[in-house]
């Protein structure tokens, strides 16, 4: 059974991950830890465990009513709060400490990767070992059916396995789609063809596109985001942000906007 650890805020925005965490829940037993960080501190142990207490029975009790707009019953799930300075650490540290197979967090906002600039999001996107669900705000539940992988195709046989082994909970599909800017050149066509033929079957499919350097690749998967309307879009990405600030949080990015209500699945390179 897999773990998740939900976070939240008590913000109304802060639902979205709530919301996709019970639709995970729908399709694939998973236990799910819904956890809470006060980063606020407390003068003495009698105030800081009254405070606690009110903690832990209001995120019991948020949680529960957001299960009652979806009209689903909780099945195995815990309640956590704790005190932490440093939200992003706090979060990494449980979710190690509980051996959980996912972290579930929500964007601050519209446009998805410009509301990411600066918050916990970002730091776990580029601190976790966890791998990452980044839920936007305005996200409705619907069942997960396809998956479409954006893939650098560097390390396919060593990434795709997990992107499969996800996919599988839910038995969804994978759409691998691939960006370059010299897939009409040379043999690089004929490589990722090999490429394809090596991997695909009846649950994974590839997809290349001619990369327009005059747009950000993140131009170029909204579009196709929009044509397919995958449940998820994953990707890997190395922990040192280069690549990711580079193709996700660039000038061009930012006034693009990318606003999307299509959930991000984040493994660690």
């Amino acid at each position: 059974m897999k773990k998740l650890l939900v976070t939240t805020d008590f913000s109304s925005i802060s639902r979205a991950a709530i919301r996709f965490a019970i639709q995970f829940t729908a399709q694939t037993p998973c236990e799910l830890i819904f956890y809470s960080v006060n980063t606020k501190t407390f003068e003495d142990s009698i105030d800081n465990y009254y405070k606690k207490t009110t903690q832990d029975y209001k995120l019991k009790k948020f949680i529960l009513s957001i299960y009652k707009t979806t009209k689903k019953e909780p099945a195995k799930v815990e309640f956590v709060t704790e005190n932490h300075t440093h939200v992003d650490q706090a979060i990494i540290a449980y979710a190690q400490k509980c051996h959980v197979d996912f972290i579930c967090i929500n964007t601050s906002g519209p446009g998805i990767f410009n509301q990411l600039t600066g918050t916990t999001a970002t730091k776990l996107i580029t601190t976790s070992p966890i791998p990452l669900l980044v839920i936007p705000y305005n996200y409705r539940r619907k069942p997960i059916q396809l998956l479409l992988y954006a893939s650098d195709l560097a390390k396919p046989g060593v990434e795709l396995p997990f992107v499969k082994k996800f996919a599988a909970l839910f038995a969804a599909d994978v759409a691998v789609y691939h960006y370059d800017e010299l897939l009409d050149q040379g043999n690089f066509k004929e490589d990722f063809n090999t490429i394809a033929q090596n991997y695909q079957s009846d649950k994974v499919s590839f997809n290349f596109k001619k990369l327009n350097i005059e747009y950000s690749l993140l131009n170029h998967l909204e579009v196709d985001i929009r044509t397919i309307r995958p449940s998820i879009v994953v990707m890997f990405t190395k922990q040192n942000r280069d690549w990711f600030e580079r193709h996700f949080l660039s000038s061009k990015t930012k006034e693009f906007g990318f606003d999307t209500h299509t959930p991000i699945l984040v493994f660690r390179k």
